[in-house]
Parts: structure tokens; sequence; C-alpha cells
């Protein structure tokens, strides 16, 4: 059965290091939209090119799904609703779903973005992390409970 792993957090948590940790334990197959932009001159700020990126990955990610391949939605998906509307592209096609959610501390996210480097980081910290942390909705429990796995920040992936 295919699976929709729906990974989620604030820059710097750790989405893309847990979404290739899946990628590599599953062989689903990682939707990453910082990657594109990034590969395209386009900065990881220019959110109406982004949010246009993502829903043509997810529609390719919904065929993924129908031809029985397992994703991984590597977006951030900072709201409830966004995270409904992805698991609901699993639901429209049999497959089944897992959410995981990284975090860390605020210090520690800026400072991993920071670390990390590139064109965006200072934006993504002074623009982003120090002066919206608080838009981020963290996965309650029960919203946890609509998907069929959930990891939280403190679970690593089974060996």
């Amino acid at each position: 059965m295919p699976t929709l792993y729906l990974v989620c957090g604030l820059p710097g948590a750790g989405k893309t290091t847990r979404a290739l940790a899946i990628a590599q334990a599953t062989g689903a197959i990682r939707l990453c939209p910082d990657e594109w932009l990034v590969a395209m001159g386009i900065s990881l700020v220019d959110y109406p090119i982004r949010f246009r990126l993502q829903d043509h990955m997810l529609a390719h990610g919904e065929i993924l799904l129908q031809a029985g391949v397992s994703i991984v939605v590597e977006f951030g998906s900072w709201s409830r609703q966004e995270r409904d509307a992805i698991r609901q592209i699993a639901g429209q096609t049999g497959a089944a779903t897992e959410l995981h959610f990284v975090d860390a501390p605020l210090p520690e996210l800026a400072r991993r973005v920071r670390e990390r480097g590139g064109p965006d980081a200072t934006s993504l910290v002074e623009d982003v992390l120090l002066k919206f942390p608080e838009k981020f909705e963290r996965p309650t429990e029960d919203e946890t409970a609509q998907y069929d796995v959930y990891f939280g920040p403190d679970q690593s992936l089974p060996s």
C-alpha cells in the first residue's frame, strides 16, 4: 500500500534530514520545493512561486500515489488546514498516512539555518523564524489521531 509521509516543522527543524531518512528507508519519492526553487535560482522566500510549485507537486504526488508509489511531502506545512488538505490526497487515493513533526527550540532553529547558510538564510531567520514562530500550528493530539502513524519531535524512525 502506498503511503503519504508528511514532514512538518519550522525552518531548521530537520525536515530534510527526516525526509531523506524516510525516502532511503522506504523508497518513497521526495517532494521538496526548496530543492527545486534553489535549482531554478528562485528565492526560498518567494512565496507566490513557492505556493504555486507546491500545488503542482501535490498534484503530481496524487498521481504517484494512484500509481502505487509512496511520497514524502516536505513543505513545512505550518497550518493544520494545509496538513489536512495534504492528508486528504491520501484519502482520495487509498494511501496510508504518516505525520512526522520535527522541532527544536527557536535559538537552535536559528543557529541551524544560519549554519546551513545560503542566500536566504538571513531572511529565513530574521523575517520568518524570529518574527512569526507563533504562526506555526503545532499538531494537536486531535490532529495526529487522523493519521495512521504519528512521529513526534522526540521520536526517531525505527531501525
